[in-house]
């Protein structure tokens, strides 16, 4: 008894597991922790912090220690040898003391590159987190267009069957039956289309979010939106990512022209070194200390041109990026004025389906009583209930269309975020890897940031 008890249990809560319904949240949750773009994005930021690392170890000396040690056996008739085992090391410690601003011109423009990067990184999130909304949206569209459909092919089926029947007692005629087969068959083809386009929508969903779709739910919620389409502009500049990570791109460009002017000014080094030897030989048994400190002072003549072609070529891609900068902010406005446009348009196209699906449910039940009476035919019907199918997948998909475009203009605004969609996740951090890889480490603690440990 209490196996079958237990067994019972099992097989409800598995039941209550498959059919739990999937949020919006909780899909969008899924891609923004699991999609590969994103992660490699991610993987991308972590490598451009090092940029920052490699950058800010040419502030610190360079220390190399070098030794060596052979055996040498010199021979001189049959029976004299000589064995000598000769040992070296030298330390050698080398520190830039003035570069032209080089050095600090690095840092800074991979600091901006950075920058950039997460840029970039948020831009491809809200990406993803966009397509993610779409596939969930256009699933569940028509994963209703498959219910309508396939609702209106059982109600054409008994359609038939009452036409038939009505013809065989002589009330409707051979043409009334053609009429209703016509009608199912071109229903049968409809749903047949609907069950293979949700097909489509399930690969879309998958390749997106990274799962087959669920139970999915409806979303009725609303984001804060600009009153107006100037405000809506106004806070787009200030916030996507794309524009932001051109203006970080060019700052970074902006710096590498003065590092590259950096290579006509002089460089200043000093280099110290420390040199034991033994030297065990057959003329003599010496220890050697040598200590040794040089300022070297390197002043650029002549390279043939290169320094100023490196020059003129970091000044174009800086020019380069103030105009993708002017590029991008045309572009973005261009973008929020359509949104807003399309999503102000599609909440007019659900009102006023609501109104054509409520008129289509009257004019259907009308014409039924009417056919009733013998005053409508059974075209009349069908036409009737194909008006009001139409009606209803037509308000699916403008309710549809109305999220999609909120979605896309959320994007457009930057605000597309984990924290204005209530996701309930633990936000990647980017400081997280920069603060760990940015500054210098000693010894074992070098090997550690070696791995991706986020």
């Amino acid at each position: 008894m209490n196996k079958f008890l237990i067994l019972g249990l099992m097989v409800l809560l598995g039941h209550s597991i498959n059919t739990k319904a999937e949020t919006l949240s909780s899909a969008l949750s899924k891609a923004y922790i699991n999609n590969p773009i994103i992660n490699s994005k991610r993987a991308e930021l972590r490598s451009l912090d090092e940029n920052v690392s490699a950058a800010s170890s040419q502030f610190f000396p360079s220390i190399e220690v070098i030794g060596s040690y052979s055996e040498n056996t010199l021979e001189y008739g049959e029976l004299n040898k000589i064995k000598t085992n000769p040992l070296a090391g030298s330390l050698l410690i080398n520190q830039k003391i003035f570069s032209g601003g080089k050095l600090i011109n690095d840092r800074l423009s991979a600091i901006n590159l950075v920058a950039a990067g997460r840029q970039s990184l948020r831009d491809s999130e809200q990406s993803i987190l966009f397509e993610a909304a779409q596939a969930y949206f256009n699933y569940l569209k028509t994963e209703q267009i498959v219910k309508l459909q396939q609702n209106n092919f059982e109600v054409l089926s008994e359609r038939l069957e009452a036409t038939k029947i009505q013809f065989e007692v002589g009330e409707l005629t051979l043409t009334d039956v053609a009429q209703s087969e016509a009608r199912l068959s071109q229903a049968q083809s409809n749903l047949a289309d609907a069950r293979s386009l949700l097909k489509a929508r399930e690969a879309d969903y998958r390749s997106i979010i990274g799962l087959n779709p669920g139970n999915l739910k409806e979303w009725n919620n609303e984001f804060d939106l600009p009153q107006n389409e100037n405000e809506a502009i106004s806070i787009a500049l200030k916030n996507n990512p794309q524009l932001k990570y051109y203006e970080s791109l060019e700052k970074a460009s902006g710096y590498n022209v003065s590092s590259k002017k950096s290579m006509l000014s002089p460089k200043l080094s000093l280099r110290g070194e420390y040199i034991y030897a033994e030297d065990q030989s057959f003329l003599m048994s010496d220890d050697i200390d040598q200590y040794q400190i040089t300022g070297q002072v390197k002043i650029p003549i002549f390279y043939g041109g290169l320094n100023w072609s490196n020059i003129r070529k970091a000044q174009e891609i800086n020019s380069r990026d103030k105009y993708l900068i002017i590029d991008g902010k045309r572009k973005i406005k261009g973008f929020i004025k359509k949104s807003f446009a399309e999503y102000n348009a599609s909440k007019i196209r659900i009102s006023a389906t609501e109104k054509q699906t409520q008129a289509t449910d009257i004019a259907l039940e009308g014409v039924k009583q009417e056919f009733q009476l013998g005053t409508r035919t059974t075209l009349d019907i069908l036409d009737a209930e194909q008006e009001y199918l139409d009606a209803r997948v037509s308000l699916v998909t403008a309710k549809n269309d109305s999220n999609i475009s909120l979605f896309r203009l959320s994007y457009y605004l930057g605000t597309l975020t984990p924290e204005n969609l209530n996701m309930d996740i633990i936000k990647y951090d980017p400081n997280k890897n920069y603060k760990r890889v940015k500054t210098i480490k000693i010894g074992p603690n070098r090997i550690k940031v070696i791995g991706n440990v986020d």
